[in-house]
């Protein structure tokens, strides 16, 4: 049971670890290139706020999209981009045109009932949808709150103070009956 014990413990040290680490990448990207999507090992993950791709992604999903030559997008591929106004869009590519001598997508909403407004420019991809994660978008827009980031943060901070502690009193604990022993032990051998 110890080791079990033991085994959680460091794995749960070592997933918190990796996490912070992919957070300080994050965090440190968003600062250096305030403008572009921050990307871990070249996948950028996506809040939907919109119903526009349901039945494929629905409001509250987190969308992972992989960065690709746009070179190799086709028909029928979903894509991430970004439009006029510079928010992110996951929309279906329902065709490609030559525009001025210049490839250009047009994309549209599954749940929509008419094309974007604008082609997609190939500089404007950021890449394309390859999965989901089931309404966890909605889990990271709460955590993107500070007071409930803090209180997380707290609570396993306290929870991993009081796992080391009772690991090092049980130590303790275990030393002091050693010691006792071998009191014992002295005692007799002296008597």
């Amino acid at each position: 049971m110890k080791k079990v014990l033991k085994i959680l413990k460091w794995g749960l040290f070592i997933i918190l670890g990796v996490l912070a680490i992919i957070c300080c990448s994050v965090f440190i990207q968003t600062k250096v290139n305030p403008n572009k999507i921050p990307s871990i090992f070249g996948y950028k993950p996506f809040i939907v706020l919109s119903g526009s791709m349901e039945t494929e992604l629905y409001k509250g999903d987190l969308a992972i999209v992989k960065k690709v030559d746009v070179t190799t997008l086709k028909k029928q591929d979903i894509i991430a981009f970004r439009d006029e106004q510079n928010h992110v869009v996951t929309h279906r590519i329902v065709n490609i045109v030559n525009n001025n001598g210049r490839r250009e997508f047009i994309t549209k909403g599954d749940n929509n009932n008419t094309t974007d407004s604008e082609p997609v420019k190939f500089e404007d991809v950021e890449g394309k949808y390859i999965g989901k994660m089931k309404e966890f978008g909605n889990v990271l827009l709460v955590l993107q709150k500070p007071l409930t980031l803090c209180v997380i943060l707290g609570i396993i901070a306290v929870f991993g103070f009081l796992w080391i502690m009772i690991g090092n009193n049980k130590l303790s604990i275990a030393e002091r009956k050693e010691l006792e022993k071998l009191r014992r032990e002295k005692e007799q051998r002296e008597n």
